[in-house]
């Protein structure tokens, strides 16, 4: 108990009030030690230090030209060359080209080149069969007022078709309606001959044409040299194998 005299407490005999506190001082310290706040200069400087080594590092593991030489050109693997890039015969690649390019023309001509009531057939047509620069000039330049086709009038407006075609579109849809639908041609229209019509139907100065035009000026084949269907082309390009290598 305390003594009564005094307001102090009691103390055990072994209490030394100096060491202890001065143990607890010592053991706090040891637990903040290292705990202190970071430097600013410190986290600036390490920022600094990953930002040059992650900008070396891209450059150096992530850059295709520092591991692979210029003009480096990857190799087919052995036996898968794609089917699409060997040479076909002209005949076969130009039917390819077209049929694409006529699914423009599918919707007023009828899928099978039947047309219809407005729009002529391409079947048995000598329009399509005849001389290649009407069917050339019809494409490029659209038709309007009647055209007669085995008889028969056919008042549907065909629009132009010819924006932004190329030669290798004009030769593939040419060849296309020429050797299909029970139609047949003896030769191809070559690229030579399409870009022949482009620029003859530039020449031209744009317009719809007429039955009447078409058969005064333009009742001829396309100048240029034909193509042999058996002639083997890029598939790609429409280009005999030998001119495109």
């Amino acid at each position: 108990m305390s003594d009564p005299s005094t307001n102090r407490p009691d103390l055990d005999d072994n209490t030394n009030v100096i060491t202890d506190a001065t143990a607890a001082n010592r053991e706090n310290h040891m637990f903040t030690e290292g705990a202190e706040p970071i430097s600013l200069w410190v986290i600036l400087g390490g920022a600094l230090i990953v930002l040059v080594a992650g900008g070396v590092i891209g450059n150096s593991f992530f850059d295709f030209d520092h591991f692979v030489r210029k003009d480096y050109v990857r190799a087919s693997a052995p036996g898968a060359a794609s089917a699409s890039t060997q040479p076909k015969a002209a005949l076969d690649a130009h039917m390819k080209a077209g049929q694409k390019a006529y699914t423009a023309c599918a919707g007023c001509h009828q899928p099978g080149g039947e047309g219809n009531a407005s729009y002529p057939p391409l079947a048995n047509s000598e329009w399509v069969t005849g001389p290649s620069l009407r069917p050339a000039m019809i494409i490029l330049n659209g038709l309007h007022e009647s055209i007669t086709v085995n008889g028969k009038p056919y008042n549907g407006n065909m629009p132009s078709m010819g924006s932004g075609m190329d030669a290798k579109q004009l030769a593939g849809v040419l060849n296309f309606i020429r050797n299909s639908f029970g139609n047949k041609s003896e030769m191809l229209v070559s690229l030579e001959m399409a870009q022949n019509a482009l620029d003859l139907s530039k020449e031209r100065n744009g317009g719809q044409m007429t039955a009447n035009e078409l058969d005064a000026d333009y009742k001829k084949d396309i100048e240029g040299t034909p193509l042999d269907p058996q002639t083997m082309v890029d598939p790609k390009t429409l280009l005999p194998v030998a001119a495109a290598e």
